[in-house]
């Protein structure tokens, strides 16, 4: 089975996956090969792959923003001769939870996101009229959703110690 994960600035993929758990609304799905083809909304924000590397079972799992996914049997490419079932995610934003990931790396970017959101809200509620409030209102609301991602992945870390 493969499996496809894309945000717009991270592209993972895995061609020898065995299962993918994705969290629903109503439940977990665990997506095997030639599973229906099935589409939707990750709710919880978290996916959880199997895959083999070199005859041994890996476990990988992905935090994620605002995702969805594609479950096609037909694969990539309709034409092509191999076919099987093919998970695709494609998420705002992503982080990989494994070993290298730390709560001190993501703290200090949290503190570091939080900071320039201060600046920029400071910017806008000074006396004098900023040059480009919209730049200005579009940049806090860029950072308020990455505050929020990475209050979300510290969340899910602080769970996994």
């Amino acid at each position: 089975m493969l499996f496809l994960l894309a945000t717009p600035e991270y592209n993972n993929s895995q061609s020898n996956t065995t299962k993918v758990k994705v969290h629903l609304r109503n439940g977990i799905a665990e997506i095997l090969e030639q599973h229906q083809d099935l589409m939707g909304k990750v709710e919880n924000n978290l996916v959880e792959i199997e895959t083999l590397v070199e005859n041994k079972l890996e476990k990988l799992t992905f935090i994620l923003q605002d995702a969805v996914f594609v479950v096609s049997t037909k694969g990539l490419d309709a034409a092509a001769e191999v076919k099987g079932t093919t998970v695709y995610i494609y998420a705002r934003r992503v982080r990989e939870l494994n070993s290298k990931l730390s709560l001190e790396e993501v703290t200090k970017q949290y503190e570091q996101r939080s900071k320039e959101l201060e600046i920029e809200t400071l910017k806008l509620t000074s006396d004098s009229k900023p040059k480009n409030l919209t730049s200005i209102n579009s940049k806090i609301v860029l950072l308020k959703d990455e505050i929020e991602f990475l209050n979300r992945v510290q969340a899910i870390v602080k769970e996994g110690k």
